[in-house]
């Protein structure tokens, strides 16, 4: 095994997990081949759709109690208000610019556009969130957003590789 393997094949699984758009670029950073680039990047979104999907409540529960400004961060990044966190007391809420971005995406795109743009556009642990929040009732959620980061991988990847051939750098 090369030096630095395994570090680097962890950065790179949380790096999908988290910024999937960067991932096949650092990958090939890294040294590594189309294949293992399509086989990590996709382990690692993967990985990200399941923690996210199984934990993000639970996830968001703990950081809420440990972390509270990290909570309200997360609500004014995603738009999402949180149940369960009362502990400050709230403004009224603003119908901003970037709601109206969500709530235009959910009417017009509605569960496929989320799952489509997830990976790309909103990053992994977002789009997993958003899903959750207006899509949770429906069933093979779990398994649209596990098909999109396939999708993504293949595609991240290829465009990548066609890249470097071409001399483009990618950084």
């Amino acid at each position: 095994m090369p030096e630095g393997f395994l570090i680097k094949q962890l950065s790179l699984l949380l790096i999908s997990a988290v910024k999937f758009l960067v991932a096949a670029p650092a990958s090939y950073l890294f040294g590594f081949t189309f294949m293992h680039t399509f086989v990590s990047i996709f382990a690692g979104g993967f990985m990200g759709v399941l923690v996210f999907f199984y934990f993000g409540k639970a996830l968001i529960y703990f950081f809420s109690k440990e972390f509270p400004l990290l909570i309200r961060a997360l609500e004014q990044t995603t738009g999402l208000r949180f149940w369960f966190y009362t502990d400050v007391p709230r403004k009224k809420k603003i119908f901003s610019r970037r709601n109206r971005i969500i709530v235009r995406i959910r009417q017009r795109l509605g569960l496929s556009g989320i799952v489509i743009l997830t990976p790309v556009l909103f990053s992994i642990p977002i789009g997993t969130f958003l899903t959750l929040k207006y899509f949770s009732k429906r069933k093979g959620v779990l398994a649209f957003l596990s098909l999109s980061v396939l999708g993504w991988s293949l595609l991240l990847s290829l465009i990548t590789q066609l890249l470097i051939n071409q001399g483009v750098n990618v950084w």
